[in-house]
Order: C-alpha cells, then structure tokens, then sequence
C-alpha cells in the first residue's frame, strides 16, 4: 500500500511515528544509492552522538557501556578488600541524543565524499542539538565534503538555507558541493508537489548520482506498514494551511472511493 499523498505524506511527521519514518528513510535511500553508485563509491549509513551535560537536578540513567557480573560465591574466588579512595565527586549525568544520517565513502580509501542528513525534529528546535548540527554543517564542507540536507517536517525553526528567501514551500532538499561553497542548490517543494529527484555530488571528476525520493518514500510506507498508525480522518500533526486542508481533505476521500 502506497501513501494517498502525491509527495511527502504530512501524516508521517507525527512525531510517534517520525523516528521510524526516519530511520527507514534512511535506508531506503541506502539501498537507492547503493544500486546506482559506480563501483568505486559506497553508501553507509551512520551516528553521530552528541554528549550533554544537565544540571544536576535532570539526572536520568544511562545505560552502561559494561558490567561486572558475579559468577561464583566461591570465597576462595574473591579479590582482595578495596581501598577507599580519598576524595567523593559528583559527575554529571550525560544525555547522549543521536541521529542517523548517510555517508558516500570511496570504496578504496574510504575517504568520505558525501554527506546526505534527513533533519530530525532537535535539528529545528532551538537548543545545544540544533547548534551542534550547525556546526557539523560547517565542519562537513570546510574539510572538502559535500553535504546533501533534506527537510520534511513542516515543524520547528528551518535550518538557515541562505538566499532566496525561505518562504512559501514546506520542504527542501539543499545540495552543497564542497568545491563550491558558500553555493548550494535548492529544491524547494510543498505538500502538494511530486517529490523531487536530486543529483548527488561525488569527487569532481565523477559524475552526480540520482536520489529519487519518492520512490524511497514508497519503499519506506510498504515496508513500514504506516497506513496501520495513520487515521487519515484525523487533522495531521502538525496541522496544514486552510487551502491544503481543503485540498487534502478532497485528495483522502478520492482515495477512499477509490479504494
């Protein structure tokens, strides 16, 4: 079963439901990429974790790294009795937030070549997330990499895109060729609109690569079975403009009568 929207379906920002969404995505695009890359390249999908400090009233466990484990209550098994140390501090609990994203690696030297990130809702949320995922942005290019960055939550603050001027479409997807920067190239696209095919920067001596994201989109709805989550009888989180409530609204019940 495919989405009924013609383009990004606005159900799938839920924000229950979006980190599914976004990881299947994520390898969607993987696999897409994977097929079409010349044999020298490869695509990967990857973390980041960003390690935060909070005040000392927001501590929350954290699961361990590893454990010692008691295997034997043989006596003749035990350690010597520890010393106590000296001094007792307290350290600050650590929140680690990730987010997935893709690289294009040169199969050989594993250089990394490309960076594609599907923004998440903390890159648009005014906070250390969002800051620590503008500054990436820079470390990306200023180190010769070329950065793909595409939006499909109509939420939060947008990630500065420069000129022209940021209004009148819900999504975007940005490409930033290393070689070119401050330059980049914009798809912009709303609700309505078919999503858009995106030429993926390699090294400047190979050819872009063709990201379709609708056809990833599609693969992700199937396989994530989402149509089981969504209530297309419910207004959308976040909710649409009033002219795209009428057209959504008219758009669902065709595909109703239809189905």
């Amino acid at each position: 079963m495919k989405s009924p929207f013609p383009g990004m379906d606005p159900y799938l920002e839920e924000p229950n439901l979006w980190q599914d969404v976004h990881l299947s995505l994520v390898i969607a695009m993987r696999a897409q990429l994977n097929a079409r890359l010349p044999p020298n390249y490869v695509a990967r999908a990857d973390k980041y974790v960003w390690i935060h400090e909070p005040d000392a009233t927001a501590r929350t466990r954290v699961r361990p790294d590893a454990y010692i484990v008691k295997h034997s209550d043989n006596p003749a098994s035990q350690a010597p009795a520890a010393v106590a140390a000296p001094t007792t501090v307290v350290l600050p609990a650590a929140r680690r937030e990730g987010n997935k994203y893709l690289k294009i690696l040169d199969a050989k030297s594993r250089r990394l070549v490309t960076v594609i990130e599907l923004l998440s809702p903390a890159n648009k949320k005014p906070g250390p997330d969002r800051d620590d995922y503008l500054t990436k942005r820079i470390d990306y290019l200023t180190a010769g990499v070329n950065l793909v960055e595409i939006d499909l939550l109509r939420a939060g603050e947008r990630i500065p895109i420069g000129e022209p001027p940021t209004q009148g479409f819900d999504y975007y997807a940005l490409v930033c060729r290393a070689q070119e920067m401050p330059k980049a190239g914009v798809w912009p696209f709303t609700v309505r609109d078919p999503m858009p095919g995106i030429a993926v920067p390699l090294l400047p001596t190979d050819s872009d690569v063709p990201l379709e994201l609708r056809p990833c989109l599609d693969v992700a709805y199937e396989q994530g079975e989402y149509h089981i989550d969504i209530d297309y009888s419910m207004p959308p989180i976040p909710p649409l403009s009033e002219p795209d409530v009428q057209w959504a609204r008219g758009l669902l019940e065709k595909a109703a009568n239809s189905g």
